[in-house]
């Protein structure tokens, strides 16, 4: 921590990279120092002109990053500013790839910056009894962004480390002021936007079921723009629930393809279906998947009706021969099933759409304040229900 507050008291600038090396979808370096706007304003053009001569305090600003010969990549810059509103540095989040960390780096190096290590630019502030507690909440923020795999998330942690202080200062103000009923709101508001944002840092778990052959595989291979699951017409060919990553709008998820349902006597299916009826039981989310052109062996429309909100209903195969009983469901059902053919892509994009708005994110704003971390998340919703009157005590704790 004293070589960081050196770097930023002085006059000298540092780089290093926040993100760890490898090819990801998000990579971002921290330049620091109270010169590293006018550096910064040599390498990065704006499309509609040059930057400003001084950063807006808590605001983005996109360009592109150039060396001497050509653009690099684009970049989204953070200006990071110091209690007194002075700029301490800015952090530049491009697309992943050591290639374009290096050449970024080299550039920076090249016009007067010092490459240090990770640990000498992510801390920014200097931490005292009074607001220690803001500095923990930014510094969480990048330590975070560190291990994120989306630029989405990345993003999003980068506007909390502003934001989210923000929110909890207006929030202790009100309560402290008299306010109480419009303290209480702006918690409960926070607290709304946590449940959903919570997603961005932590893959939420969303389980694939249904009858055999409706084609749960498939639609996971199209979710996740890869084969990772073995396609076969032959039933119980998924013998265990198996997990694959899948990146949706910005939203890393886990997807979980799960032993088709259906009366066996084979022991091992039977265990197989068992374990994917549990993993089913614990995801955020679950998608029902059905061949839509072949004959029900269930009371569909009953088993519509009993859906839960973190239900999505798929009727798969659509490209082919769609029979009486679905059709009249695709058009009748009081609950909207999706008509989907996983392997012509044919209605994948509604069900991307559903399944965000599923998880909470369908119009989520990334910029404005949530609480990224579970334990403080938890605290805060607990405080709220068995305190909500008073937010006096949930203003010592997260202090403390």
């Amino acid at each position: 921590m004293t070589a960081t507050r050196h770097h930023l008291e002085s006059e000298s600038l540092t780089c290093c990279p926040l993100t760890p090396p490898g090819v990801g979808a998000i990579a971002v370096v921290a330049l620091r120092g109270a010169a590293s706007w006018s550096l910064i304003q040599t390498c990065v053009q704006r499309p509609n002109g040059p930057l400003p001569q001084q950063p807006q305090t808590d605001r983005l600003y996109f360009g592109t990053f150039d060396d001497q010969s050509e653009t690099i990549d684009e970049v989204i810059l953070a200006p990071r500013h110091g209690r007194s509103g002075e700029l301490v540095g800015v952090d530049i989040s491009a697309h992943g790839g050591i290639r374009v960390v290096e050449r970024i780096l080299m550039t920076l190096t090249e016009r007067g910056a010092s490459l240090v290590a990770p640990a000498d630019c992510v801390i920014f502030e200097s931490r005292d009894d009074h607001d220690g507690w803001i500095t923990r909440i930014k510094n969480d923020a990048m330590r975070r962004l560190t291990r994120t795999t989306t630029r989405r998330a990345a993003m999003f942690l980068m506007h909390q480390a502003e934001v989210l202080p923000l929110a909890y200062l207006r929030i202790f103000e009100l309560s402290e002021t008299g306010f109480e009923d419009q303290a209480h709101q702006a918690l409960r508001t926070l607290i709304d936007r946590s449940e959903s944002a919570k997603h961005l840092i932590t893959p939420p778990k969303v389980s694939v079921i249904g009858p055999p052959n409706a084609g749960k595989s498939s639609l996971i291979n199209a979710l996740a723009g890869r084969d990772h699951v073995i396609v076969s017409d032959i039933e119980g060919t998924t013998r265990d629930w198996v997990t694959v990553p899948a990146v949706i709008e910005g939203i890393e998820l886990t997807l979980v393809d799960t032993a088709g349902l259906r009366d066996t006597p084979d022991a091992l299916e039977e265990i197989a279906i068992d374990r994917g009826r549990t993993a089913s039981e614990s995801s955020e989310l679950r998608i029902w998947v059905f061949d839509c052109s072949a004959k029900m062996s269930v009371d569909l429309p009953a088993m519509l009706s009993g859906h839960g909100p973190r239900d999505i209903v798929v009727a798969n195969k659509s490209d082919l021969a769609v029979t009486d009983d679905w059709s009249t469901i695709l058009a009748n059902s009081p609950r909207s099933a999706l008509a989907v053919s996983a392997t012509k892509q044919d209605g994948m994009d509604d069900l991307r759409r559903a399944i965000v708005g599923g998880l909470g994110l369908d119009g989520f704003d990334d910029a404005l304040p949530a609480e990224f971390d579970p334990q403080r998340f938890a605290m805060i919703r607990e405080e709220y229900r068995t305190n909500s009157n008073s937010i006096t005590s949930l203003a010592a704790r997260i202090r403390d």
